[in-house]
């Protein structure tokens, strides 16, 4: 059997390490009351809620409904 999948056929996750290097890549959300880029910083440590008005869905939502065309 591969090393990959488990006794029941489901596939293992490999261990997640953070990425290497100095620069860590930033969040930038586009605001349209300045018409810029700007840094997101969540408002309570590591929690983040995120509201999106947008079209109604009829199955689960996911971020591809807050895209912009």
């Amino acid at each position: 059997m591969s090393d990959s999948l488990s006794a029941k056929g489901k596939r293992l996750q490999p261990s997640w390490s953070p990425p290497a290097g100095g620069d860590v890549p930033q969040l930038r959300l586009y605001n349209s009351l300045t018409r810029a880029k700007e840094p997101f910083f969540p408002q309570r440590g590591t929690r983040v809620t995120w509201y999106c008005c947008g079209p109604t869905v009829y199955d689960a939502s996911h971020m591809g409904h807050a895209r912009y065309r």
